[in-house]
């Protein structure tokens, strides 16, 4: 998948999201469970942080340093992952993408990801 923005995927699922893309989450906040700030497999991590560093200052992200899912944990993400919702942003000529899935032992939080949603639509043009 290219980083231009017409790369954005038509449809998200667990594959797409989890092939495609490198998954940031917040293991300090379990209002944060099973909510995933992505970018494009191969991006900095700067490139994360500098996004996610705002939802730090807005009391949405702790201050524990993000953690990304490895290469060898993947398929299970896959697994064991149920899609709820995906939101692509624009990020100059690329695009982010924050996902909403759900796991039995780490269920999403709607209000946080309401909370997520309206904080990037206030600074950020969704992708599509």
């Amino acid at each position: 998948m290219s980083a231009q923005l017409n790369s954005v995927p038509a449809e998200y699922s667990n594959a797409v999201i989890v092939d495609n893309y490198d998954l940031a989450f917040d293991p300090g906040d379990k209002l944060n469970g099973s909510l995933y700030f992505c970018t494009l497999r191969g991006t900095t991590a700067n490139h994360a942080e500098n996004w996610i560093a705002p939802l730090r200052a807005g009391a949405l992200w702790s201050d524990t340093p993000h953690k990304t899912v490895p290469d060898e944990q993947r398929q299970a993400y896959k697994d064991g992952l149920i899609f709820v919702a995906a939101i692509a942003y624009r990020a100059g000529p690329e695009h982010v993408v924050i996902a909403r899935f759900d796991h039995p032992k780490f269920p999403s939080d709607t209000k946080r990801w309401e909370a997520w949603v309206d904080f990037l639509d206030a600074r950020h043009e969704r992708a599509r």
